[in-house]
């Protein structure tokens, strides 16, 4: 079938694929300048040097102590003015500018803020100005001290611990918080372009609505078409030895225990909102929870990975020398403008995702599927969905190492229910490979994936890394004939045939993590 591109702005035409989850041990660190964020020529800063006892007067407002109105209205409108000042010409960011991925630098990259524009931490009962720096790409310059702190550092260093720094801290000239311009950026119209949904739908002129790639290698040829969805498959790929006659219904359209579709007396089809698989209620599944309808589960245990995972969402769990590693995923929920625990959480998230993606646009050549045109490695670190299940890529999480607010080391995971997780990329900045972070990261990855009691995790690999990933990370071909007949039960990232399939069991797999007085109390 012909698919209409004219409603995606895929401008790449390399299509080239790396085909394998990144490593310390990569030399491949060519981004494709197709794919790069645009940034904006930054505005021209309109602060002046206002006292401190005029600011402090200013910014009382700010905190909605002496307000009246709407206050998300009042921010809106801040953030409207703010935006209006701003330069609107494009200019491409040189890669040797961009020392730090941060998500300042991010913001800086985008034109939201000002490369050393002044920065005012505000106290939200008082209103007074309680620390003053400028912020850069890597953190905030301290005026009184000129040290260079990361956004949490500065707001200890002003004397507040509150947790949510971003929406303490105001740009001196428009009197914007960081956590209003965090939200703007997001807005933004080329921001919001790499997160829309993967909508494929074939051409006027198409002569039918399927899929040009089979479902498990991703490429084309005599393909078996499902009668419920555009999916399509090579026999030999699901083991079909007789084709059917009549209809058929692919895997991901039939009850995951009876095999049956919708009717037949056994009811509508529910989707696991974790394995994404499909099941009717009278076969299997947990009862519905009316209060949280639209998520459901086939069972206990993809219910338990779901709320291991979404519990860890958003929370930056400390390591060694300095390190922290996050989960990730993007969750586009209107803001309420209340700027509680749970919605800062979501905004910080979000930044990040965004910072995850230029991360990865670094260590990837672009990874286009040559069917559909769609930015492979885009779509996974946003969580976009599709209505073609080959790229439906909503269930992706986005595992970060970091250091003082720096985004170093970043991995793409989908946990497909307690038998099986995918990791298809993870990828380490220059400047940190060959430092044992991308090592640091996988087993985070795999602790996490061992108390959630998923079973096996499977990777890519090009040819030259497998040595390195069977040797150093202990993972092995995927090669006996039952394990590829369960791995095409799942809608697995598919790469070329060049790329050779790892997996590991994860079972009583040790934390590297811990330390030796860790683990001798760790079982």
């Amino acid at each position: 079938m012909a698919y209409n591109f004219r409603n995606r702005n895929l401008l790449n035409t390399r299509g080239a694929y790396l085909g394998s989850s990144g490593s310390d041990s990569e030399s491949q660190d060519d981004s494709d300048p197709d794919f790069l964020t645009p940034s904006r020529t930054p505005r021209r800063s309109t602060q002046n040097n206002t006292a401190r006892a005029g600011g402090a007067s200013s910014i009382r407002n700010l905190s909605g102590k002496r307000s009246r109105g709407n206050g998300e209205e009042r921010r809106r409108g801040r953030r409207e003015r703010h935006r209006r000042r701003r330069k609107r010409k494009f200019s491409q960011v040189p890669q040797a500018q961009i020392s730090r991925r941060t998500v300042l630098s991010w913001l800086i990259g985008l034109g939201v803020i000002e490369e050393n524009e002044v920065v005012w931490y505000v106290a939200a009962q008082s209103g007074n100005i309680l620390g003053e720096g400028k912020v850069n790409r890597e953190g905030i310059l301290c005026s009184c001290c000129s040290g260079q702190l990361t956004v949490e550092e500065f707001e200890v260093h002003s004397g507040r611990k509150t947790r949510k720094p971003y929406q303490h801290i105001y740009l001196a000239g428009s009197q914007v918080s960081l956590l209003d311009c965090q939200i703007e950026a997001w807005e933004d119209k080329e921001e919001e372009e790499t997160r829309k949904f993967n909508n494929i739908q074939p051409a006027s002129k198409a002569v039918d609505r399927y899929d040009d790639a089979c479902m498990i290698c991703a490429d084309g040829g005599d393909l078996i078409c499902c009668e419920r969805c555009p999916s399509t498959f090579h026999p030999r790929c699901i083991f079909m030895e007789i084709i059917p006659q009549g209809d058929w219904l692919c895997p991901y359209c039939i009850c995951k225990y009876c095999g049956n579709g919708n009717g037949n007396g056994n009811g509508l089809l529910m989707q696991c909102s974790q394995c994404e698989k499909k099941y009717h209620l009278r076969c299997g599944g947990e009862p519905l929870d009316l209060m949280n309808p639209p998520v459901v589960f086939c069972g206990s245990s993809c219910r338990k990975i779901y709320e291991g995972l979404h519990n860890l969402l958003g929370s930056q769990n400390a390591l060694h020398d300095g390190l922290t590693w996050t989960l990730l995923q993007r969750i586009d929920e209107p803001f309420t403008g209340s700027y509680g625990e749970e919605e800062y959480k979501r905004i910080q998230c979000n930044s990040k995702i965004a910072v995850a993606w230029l991360v990865m646009n670094e260590c990837f050549l672009s990874t286009i599927d040559r069917h559909t045109r769609t930015n492979i490695v885009q779509s996974i670190v946003y969580n976009r969905g599709s209505n073609v299940t080959r790229i439906n890529y909503s269930g992706f999480y986005t595992a970060i190492l970091e250091k003082n607010d720096e985004i170093i080391s970043v991995a793409s995971i989908r946990v497909h229910g307690k038998r099986l997780a995918e990791m298809p990329f993870i990828g380490t900045r220059g400047e940190y490979r060959r430092l044992g972070m991308a090592y640091v990261l996988e087993n985070c990855i795999e602790s996490t994936l061992c108390s959630l009691k998923v079973e096996k995790l499977v990777i890519p690999s090009v040819s030259q890394l497998t040595g390195m990933w069977m040797d150093k990370y202990f993972f092995s071909r995927v090669q006996e004939e039952r394990l590829v007949k369960e791995l095409s039960l799942y809608n697995t990232v598919m790469f070329p045939s060049s790329v050779v399939r790892l997996y590991k069991n994860l079972a009583m797999l040790p934390d590297l993590n811990l330390s030796p007085e860790e683990k001798e109390g760790h079982f």
